[in-house]
Formats: structure tokens, C-alpha cells, sequence
């Protein structure tokens, strides 16, 4: 997960090899807690954290949206310098209302959910977010008909000038939520994974491992590219590389009429498409090619939706 909200530089937003309903991003937390398969059944926990977490990556999804995330909105806004605008100007207020009610509420639902000790963190973060976000959310609402109507022409943007200080305070705070339930997410995610590649190794489905472990080395390499880690990067490749050929072995081993065939085909080719932006990188460094690199990531992770995994 973390692309931890990258603001500044290369804007990359990374998503992590979910099995819930939709998938979720972050690698902040890479470095920290040594082997993910240690104390992992006890960090996952059982249905209702799930529920919990699913509702949590949804709500997560909608808050780093590429086109109406917060950060997104947040950079929109600090381009329309009200502090230093006009009554004169042509202003255009950035937001996405129904987005951002879409993932508060779906905090909210989440929140209500037990979730044990391995919820603790994500709770505490999203309870920064639903308090910041509703501020955030009442303040579009406020602002938006203002803006809208060309009010702030009547009054000479007082009211648009008054707001400022409180609303970059609101999307301040709410981003660094978002952060947080970054990190939770990733550690629980995770946990998650490594505990499904042990199950399925024991019962016999060595396939979806081979799947699974790919996408949760390809999702620490990302992180790595991310960070600009490039030892840390280096070191992961070869073990990157010696699971992408168990996938590819995987792949081979299906019936021609599996219909994960293809889908396991398609996910091995972004991460070989991953690799090579990354060797791109190296010979060159180019910031496109990280990009490109997160690029085939998400692709693989949009494809992971697709499989269909043993019950």
C-alpha cells in the first residue's frame, strides 16, 4: 500500500494485492515488522474484521480517487490562491461531494464493526478521518454555491477569504488520516496475504500461492520504486523475478479451458512489463518510468479482481 499519499514530486499512487472487493494501496509501513508471516493469524482475525476492512478499503479507494481524491481536490484548491484572488478572477471551487459522503459513510460502516486488535489502528485512523472529513465535507457544501453562484463578486470573496484558513486546516488534517489508515491497511492487508499463501500451500493450491506470494512481492518492490530505494528495490528483484517464474510455471500447468488461465497470463505480463520499466529506470532514470512501474502494478491488482481463488 503506501504510496502514503506521495504529495510533491512524482505523484504515484500504488495499489495493494487485496483479496476483498476492491483493492486497496499503501507501503508505508514496508520497512517496519520484519516477517510478514509472524503472529499473521492473529492479524487478520476473523469475519467481522474482514467486513471491517473491506469497508475501510472501500471508503479508502474513494479518498485517493485519481481524478476527485482529497489530495487531488486539495491541489486543485491551493491553485485558486484565494488569499491572494480577486473578486474579479473567474474562481472555480474544487469538489467532489458525493465522493467524499460515498467514503465517509463507508468509514462509518466499517468503524461500527468489531475488528479485534488487528482493527485497533485502522479504527484510530479512521476516526481522524471522519472527524476531519465531515469539517471538509460541510465546508464544500458551504462553499460550493458561493463559488458556484458567483457570490464571492458581491461581497468582494470575504466570505471565500474568511474560510481559508479553516479549510486548509480541515484538508490538512483529513490527509494526514488518510496516511494513517494508509499504514493500517497496508499491515493488515498484509498479514492477510502471507496468512492466505500459508493456507493455501497446506491445502494443496499451490497455484493460487504462486499467485498470491507474486503479487506480495511486486507490492513491496513497488513500494521500494516509490521510496526511491533503489538497493532496497535491487534486493527484492531476484526474489520478485524467482516468483514471477512460479506464476509463469502456474499458468502453464492450467487446463487450457481454466478460466484463470488467462487472467494469470495477463497478471504475469504486467509484472514483466513492471520489471522492465524499473530496468528502464535504472539505465536512465526517468520519473515517467516509476510511474510506469505503478502503472503495471495497479493493472496486475485490477486483475487480481478477476481471478477466481479456491474457497
Amino acid at each position: 500500500m503506501n504510496s502514503s499519499m506521495k504529495r510533491g514530486g512524482v505523484a504515484l499512487v500504488v495499489v495493494c494485492a487485496a483479496a476483498l472487493s476492491v483493492a486497496a494501496c499503501g507501503q508505508s509501513d514496508g520497512k517496519k515488522g520484519g516477517n510478514p508471516l509472524e503472529n499473521a493469524a492473529a492479524a487478520v482475525g476473523g469475519q467481522s474484521t474482514e467486513e471491517k476492512f473491506g469497508a475501510y478499503t472501500e471508503a479508502f479507494n474513494k479518498l485517493i480517487d485519481d481524478n476527485w481524491g482529497v489530495s487531488q481536490n486539495f491541489d486543485r484548491y491551493q491553485k485558486m490562491d484565494v488569499p491572494n484572488a480577486s473578486a474579479s478572477d473567474s474562481l472555480s471551487f474544487p469538489e467532489n461531494i458525493s465522493t467524499l459522503e460515498g467514503a465517509l459513510e463507508k468509514l462509518k460502516e466499517g468503524r461500527a464493526l468489531r475488528g479485534g486488535s488487528a482493527g485497533a489502528a485502522a479504527d484510530a485512523a479512521a476516526d481522524k478521518v471522519i472527524a476531519n472529513g465531515d469539517a471538509l465535507l460541510a465546508q464544500w457544501k458551504a462553499l460550493d454555491p458561493y463559488y458556484e453562484s458567483r457570490g464571492y463578486r458581491d461581497d468582494n470573496l470575504a466570505k471565500g477569504k474568511a474560510a481559508h484558513a479553516a479549510l486548509m486546516t480541515a484538508y490538512q488534517n483529513t490527509l494526514a488520516g488518510i496516511d494513517e489508515l494508509d499504514v493500517a491497511l497496508t499491515q493488515y492487508l498484509r498479514a492477510r496475504d502471507a496468512k492466505r499463501i500459508e493456507d493455501y500451500r497446506k491445502a494443496g493450491h499451490n497455484e493460487a500461492a504462486n499467485l498470491v506470494s507474486a503479487m506480495q512481492l511486486a507490492d513491496h518492490f513497488s513500494s521500494a520504486v516509490i521510496e526511491k530505494n533503489i538497493a532496497e528495490a535491487d534486493r527484492l528483484l531476484p526474489q520478485l523475478e524467482a516468483a514471477m517464474a512460479e506464476l509463469r510455471k502456474s499458468e502453464a500447468a492450467l487446463a487450457a479451458d481454466d478460466g484463470n488461465r488467462t487472467e494469470y497470463k495477463l497478471i504475469s505480463d504486467y509484472l514483466t512489463g513492471m520489471v522492465g520499466a524499473w530496468r528502464d529506470y535504472k539505465q536512465d532514470p526517468d520519473d515517467s518510468d516509476r510511474e510506469r512501474v505503478v502503472d503495471q502494478y495497479n493493472s496486475a491488482v485490477g486483475q487480481m479482481n478477476d481471478v477466481e481463488f479456491p474457497a
